[in-house]
């Protein structure tokens, strides 16, 4: 019983294993006054989408933050 109990943990730790779909190239620049870029990175309820799910870098990340509170406060996101 408990070998089968370690080979079903193998498995799940191989799936967790996945590439992240690169949404930008990592040199690229953030616009923040892009709205349809910046529409990608929140949800429907009006989330920002975490870098670790997006695969985006920090440093873009803290600029897409910037660019989505900004656009929220001149009423371009909702």
């Amino acid at each position: 019983m408990a070998m089968q109990q370690r080979k079903s943990r193998d498995r799940d730790n191989n799936s967790a294993i996945r590439k992240r779909a690169q949404v930008l190239e990592p040199n690229s620049v953030v616009d923040i006054n892009d709205i349809d870029l910046l529409r990608r990175f929140v949800t429907d309820y009006g989330k920002i989408i975490p870098a670790r799910i997006t695969g985006i870098t920090a440093a873009q990340q803290r600029k897409i933050k910037a660019g989505i509170r900004r656009a929220r406060n001149m009423g371009l996101l909702a």
